[in-house]
């Protein structure tokens, strides 16, 4: 079964980003398609119907001319990002283009096209996550990762990539959904190289390393049946994936939030995506504000986050 991801363009270095971050991680996979979408700005709204004082004819030529020059602009933007993909090795087959034209909000649109056309993950450069930007106000990606609700979001940030994912996991479904994705996507890549990452709230720091066996027998002496049921689920979902040696678990016991456990360890361990679900098993129903993947987001800058569930 193929991979299919839609990869949004405008043509911007933003995008460039996500051409490259997709060859370091996909080039020689021929299971892996990649849809690049734009979608081109609608016409001024006051040119959608009559204008007084402006003749009709010349209101029509104005419109015309408007929706012309955006489907140009649409057209160029995905062109070029596919003439990027083909440059990096990506073959002409994998990639397919679409555009379409603004109705309405924005990021309604790009999901709109998420959903429809059932995609593993949708691409989105990180413009606009900035701290310069008062929590996201008025980014598209902002509303792309709040309100794609079972949409796999990729922001793509950074540039010094590499195959190593830190997934944080909370000890239920939603930690199995990161793992169930990730083991998906990467399938049989053998560089590949996976951390679980599961923070354990405690007066004292310390952690613990693991393999994925013997992590079994680690919440087993502690009698914590939750994670030693969580922990057995997982290896089931990734041993027909990754060899053994891909995949380590890390339990880290800390008095501090988990946001910056996972901040710090992703820096310190150099890896280039984290992958993190939208709430918690304890958390926000429909919003990120004020959750743990949401401090995630906003504070770790240079890393490709993927946002699920």
């Amino acid at each position: 079964m193929n991979r299919h991801v839609l990869l949004t363009t405008d043509g911007s270095i933003f995008s460039q980003k996500a051409v490259d971050y997709l060859a370091t991680l996909f080039i020689g996979r021929e299971d892996f398609e990649i849809t690049v979408f734009c979608v081109a700005p609608a016409p001024p709204s006051y040119l959608l119907s009559p204008v007084p004082g402006m003749n009709e004819l010349k209101r029509q030529e104005k419109l015309e001319k408007f929706q012309a020059e955006n489907i140009n602009w649409a057209n160029k933007c995905v062109t070029e990002t596919k003439e990027s993909l083909i440059r990096k090795g990506f073959s002409e087959k994998q990639i397919h283009t679409k555009i379409t034209i603004q109705r309405g909000d924005l990021a309604k649109v790009i999901l709109r096209e998420a959903i429809d056309g059932k995609y593993d993950a949708l691409l989105a450069g990180r413009r606009g996550l900035g701290k310069i930007s008062s929590w996201w106000v008025g980014s598209v990606t902002q509303k792309l990762v709040e309100y794609g609700k079972n949409v796999p979001v990729w922001i793509i940030d950074g540039s010094q990539w590499n195959k190593k994912f830190l997934v944080p996991v909370d000890l239920g479904e939603s930690g199995l959904l990161l793992i169930d994705h990730l083991s998906f996507i990467l399938a049989g890549d053998p560089e590949a190289q996976i951390e679980l990452l599961h923070v354990i709230p405690s007066l004292l720091p310390r952690e613990e390393e693991k393999s994925l066996d013997e992590i079994q027998s680690f919440f087993g002496k502690i009698e914590e049946t939750l994670a030693r049921e969580f922990f057995a689920e997982a290896e089931k979902i990734l041993k027909d994936s990754f060899s053994p040696d891909q995949v380590k678990v890390k339990i880290k016991y800390s008095p501090r939030g988990a946001a910056r456990i996972i901040i710090n360890e992703a820096n310190e361990g150099d890896f280039a995506t984290v992958v993190i679900g939208r709430r918690g098993t304890g958390g926000f129903k429909d919003l990120l504000l004020g959750s743990v993947s949401s401090k995630v987001i906003f504070n770790l800058t240079g890393k490709s986050i993927w946002v699920l569930g």
